[in-house]
């Protein structure tokens, strides 16, 4: 998400998130799927090239391209800036629209819940509730767009227990937390989000996101990395 902080937030400017994912094999192969979601909404050209081959299985899947078309044809025709021509024809279809809108950056944002948890946790002078809290990692199969009202996952899919992340903080103004989800069965991973407790019945939801599917099989694994930055300099 990329959300403005207005009246009241004198200190924050802007507050972005990031996710990254690492698709680990059963047989211990990884898999670099990089960023998945961030703040740059409808910004194709320079995505990672992992995003853009996600688009092409997916265009090809659903039949919209040939199914002779190869990757570096595809890339070639596609997603180069001095050939708008070629992503005018690609937009035509509608349902190229909607694919590609599923899996932009601008369906993960902070949720209400989690922002209320935070001013919670302001008032509280210490006690609980505490926003280093919000380090546990759930995955779903859910594939409606994120909204600020969100109060969970679309469908959870994936463990019963919510993945404990690894707390850091890489830079003075940035949070991290990297969780890894195991999964027992075939899914198509399309979404995630962070909450404020282990136990997936229930809790408060700090962020959501929605991407490109996330194809695995038993004994697979997924390793989120989610990065909050904020930025000084509001009003």
């Amino acid at each position: 998400m990329g959300k403005r902080f207005s009246k009241g937030d004198a200190a924050m400017k802007d507050c972005a998130g990031s996710l990254d994912a690492v698709l680990i094999r059963g047989s211990g192969e990884r898999v670099d799927l990089g960023r998945i979601s961030d703040e740059r909404g409808f910004r194709l050209v320079g995505r990672p090239v992992q995003w853009w081959r996600s688009l092409w299985r997916s265009l090809l899947a659903a039949g919209i391209i040939g199914a002779g078309t190869g990757f570096a044809a595809f890339l070639a025709k596609y997603g180069v800036v001095d050939n708008p021509a070629g992503m005018r024809d690609l937009f035509s279809d509608p349902r190229v629209v909607r694919m590609v809108m599923g899996t932009m950056g601008m369906f993960g944002l902070v949720v209400t819940g989690g922002v209320n948890f935070l001013a919670a946790d302001m008032a509280s002078g210490g006690a609980s509730p505490l926003i280093s809290s919000m380090n546990y990692h759930d995955s779903g199969t859910g594939t409606v767009a994120a909204t600020s009202t969100d109060a969970g996952l679309g469908t959870q899919a994936g463990p019963a227990t919510r993945a404990t992340g690894v707390q850091s903080n890489p830079a003075t103004n940035s949070y991290r937390s990297v969780g890894t989800l195991a999964y027992t069965g075939a899914l198509a991973i399309t979404e995630w989000g962070l909450f404020d407790q282990a136990d997936t019945a229930g809790g408060t939801m700090w962020d959501r996101r929605v991407f490109a599917a996330i194809n695995v099989v038993n004994g697979d694994s997924i390793a989120f990395t989610y990065t909050l930055t904020i930025t000084a300099g509001g009003t």
